[in-house]
């Protein structure tokens, strides 16, 4: 819950990083291109023989207790749908919470937001609402922007019980970089080499801690990882997935005939681990690989000791980052490079779902307001809704010069001071769910989305960063990345028996790959290694992951033959 709760809250922040400003036009008057509800008319109207509508109050489940439900944002959404938003505040444990609400029915009597997870769960104890008339009626910009995807909101049993953003970006998020980080002063003194391979990177490496071993009297680490958990997890599979440019889909690798292996079964594991036991041979890689706690990696790292590593962006930049700039520290930041073992195999570890499917919106059955809520869910869909979200109040957070929209600049450089102002400003309940357009998407108009563009980026770059990109001819982190591919499925829920069984078989080759990696990746040499190797792959077989490789395989075959029209 801890990881899964970090990466969307730096999902959240990346965000709101460069998100400035609304779509709240010029217009105040009903949205009946965008599906939106119909405002009071303006004081020069002529009166309407009927008074106007009261607002519809909508109780809902918002995840964000600093959320300002009185925000100039909410109070235009609000506005313009016609609506009156009464939060029921999740706060502690989400998924207890989630829990809690399910087993005592007092759950809010409106909306939700769920993970897919708890979508199913609540679905199966009849908690929500099919979703299928109501958008056929009221859902113009659902259907609108799902098009010929439409189907990819429908549940097993063919119909939908949550909202969900297809992925309609062009383009790649510019926010988004490789997991490789290499310090900017190796760099500089091997000449800005790109490195395209491990074989590259330990030449590197080697190379600059033979000229300088030490730092202020403390040994250099070449070397390390991320370590969240303190157990070195983190530092094996998805390293080993982008370093062999495999599909890997939830620890499992996709093969040619869509068949599944288990991750730490396949030759592309073994190399990275031959890797990092090539890198512990030469007293090159952290000690402390498998033990670290994330507290002590962020000090190596300050410390300006670790010279690479594997850095999930969404840890290294809010936790390390932050802190080195704050001191001024530049020179000691990190490149970031899709490393691995074959620059000319083609890399397919960087891949995306058709839809983004994590934070989904449901209607509860308490409702009586299902029409209201889906009319104000399907304007959250249209074009104006996406950019009031995104951007924020025109005038206010954002300006339209030539045609595109600009973060407002005193809004900007207030926001970049007072990171809690995109509370007070623009945030929404729907901040960071499933409901936001990824970055990289355009509307009608031809404008972004969101605010999340290679310029929004690049204004926050300090200049050693600019000079580093620049010897690569890049802008971006995100240019030296390869195209993202959209996945042809994604896995999905096994039956209730079947999750049950291979949760404890996982769990149990879980605690054994923990045990035995590290003395795998620490053995004194190439036959040691071997044998421990095998060792560990005949542990595998005993514990039963053939049986859920099956049963994941079938899985993955039903959902691929699912898509295979989105694929013609």
């Amino acid at each position: 819950m801890k990881k899964t709760v970090a990466y969307f809250l730096s999902a959240a922040l990346a965000v709101t990083a460069l998100a400035g400003c609304s779509g709240g036009d010029k217009s105040k008057e009903t949205d009946t291109k965008s599906g939106g509800a119909s405002a009071s008319p303006s004081p020069g109207a002529s009166a309407s023989p009927a008074a106007p509508k009261e607002p519809t109050t909508i109780q809902f489940g918002n995840l964000y207790p600093n959320l300002d439900m009185n925000n100039p944002v909410m109070t235009e959404l609000q506005k313009r749908t016609n609506t009156k938003f009464d939060p029921i505040t999740v706060t502690g444990d989400r998924i207890q919470k989630f829990d809690l609400w399910l087993a005592s029915g007092d759950y809010p009597a409106d909306m939700l937001v769920l993970p897919p997870t708890y979508v199913e769960k609540y679905k199966d104890a009849g908690a929500i609402i099919q979703l299928d008339e109501l958008i056929e009626k009221y859902g113009k910009n659902i259907k609108e922007k799902y098009g010929k995807y439409f189907d990819l909101l429908k549940g097993k049993d063919g119909h939908i019980y949550s909202l969900f953003v297809p992925k309609l970006a062009t383009e790649p998020s510019p926010l988004l970089q490789a997991n490789f980080g290499v310090r900017y002063d190796v760099l500089e003194e091997a000449g800005y080499p790109e490195i395209k391979t491990f074989d590259q990177l330990f030449d590197v490496l080697q190379a600059f801690y033979k000229k300088h071993p030490e730092i202020d009297g403390k040994q250099i680490i070449p070397f390390t990882g991320f370590n969240f958990y303190g157990n070195g997890g983190e530092n094996l599979a998805t390293p080993s997935s982008e370093g062999s440019g495999m599909l890997n889909e939830g620890g499992f690798k996709v093969g040619s005939d869509n068949s599944l292996q288990y991750q730490y079964r396949t030759e592309e594991m073994k190399r990275y681990y031959q890797f990092l036991n090539k890198m512990y041979n030469a007293g090159m890689l952290d000690k402390e690989f498998f033990t670290l706690k994330p507290e002590a990696a962020v000090k190596k790292i300050t410390e300006n000791r670790v010279l690479a590593g594997f850095f999930p962006s969404w840890w290294v930049q809010p936790e390390v980052e932050k802190v080195m700039r704050a001191s001024g520290d530049t020179d000691h930041l990190f490149a970031y490079f899709p490393i691995m073992f074959d620059s000319s195999a083609p890399n397919n570890s960087f891949t995306s779902a058709l839809t983004r499917s994590n934070w989904n919106w449901v209607i509860s059955k308490k409702t009586k307001n299902p029409e209201e809520i889906i009319k104000l869910l399907d304007y959250i869909f249209s074009d104006e809704g996406q950019i009031l979200i995104n951007w924020g109040i025109e005038g206010k957070h954002f300006e339209v010069k030539d045609g595109k929209r600009t973060v407002n600049a005193e809004f900007d450089k207030n926001k970049a001071s007072n990171p809690d102002l995109i509370w007070k400003e623009i945030a929404s309940p729907f901040y960071g769910t499933s409901l936001y357009l990824d970055h990289g998407t355009k509307l009608a108009d031809g404008d972004y989305a969101t605010p999340t563009t290679k310029e929004s980026v690049k204004k926050g770059y300090d200049a050693r960063t600019n000079e580093v990109l620049k010897a690569y001819g890049k802008e971006v982190w995100s240019d030296f990345l390869p195209q993202i591919k959209l996945k042809r499925g994604t896995l999905g829920e096994l039956s209730e028996d079947m999750k049950a069984e291979a949760a404890k078989i996982l769990e149990r080759l879980k605690q054994l790959w923990l045990k035995e990696s590290p003395k795998i990746i620490f053995s004194k040499n190439e036959e040691e290694f071997n044998k421990l190797w095998d060792a560990f792959q005949v542990q595998l077989d005993k514990e039963g992951i053939k049986k859920v490789e099956e049963a994941y395989t079938a899985l993955w075959k039903e959902n691929v033959e699912k898509n295979a029209k989105y694929f013609k």
